[in-house]
């Protein structure tokens, strides 16, 4: 994978992060992993859990340990929510960052 993959594939899974959590879904690492391979690109654990508990660390998202778990898992999968702080800080982030991202996908897809 380039160096430019990696970083916008960083950046990408943050943002799907806190899309698909925006959308007042509860996900695991795992259903985020698999969101982000159904566009074609090649998540893995070492580029989702990190954004995972740093988003959690921020107080933009809360992870619960959910009760049931498969036979081959230690214990439950973590479901995480956004909060109220990470609904503030997206929608900031939207109204920010609009313009700057339709210029991307437009010069993207020409």
């Amino acid at each position: 994978m380039s160096k430019i993959t990696g970083n916008v594939l960083k950046c990408f899974s943050f943002i799907t992060i806190l899309i698909e959590l925006s959308k007042g879904k509860k996900m695991t690492g795992y259903e985020i992993m698999k969101c982000i391979e159904s566009f074609g690109l090649g998540a893995h654990v070492g580029a989702i859990y990190p954004q995972l508990y740093m988003l959690e660390d921020w107080g933009f998202i809360r992870g619960e340990e959910q009760k049931t778990r498969s036979k081959y898992a230690r214990r439950g999968a973590t479901a995480y929510e956004v909060t109220e702080k990470g609904m503030k800080a997206f929608n900031e982030f939207k109204k920010k960052w609009k313009e700057a991202l339709e210029y991307a996908y437009k010069n993207l897809s020409t």
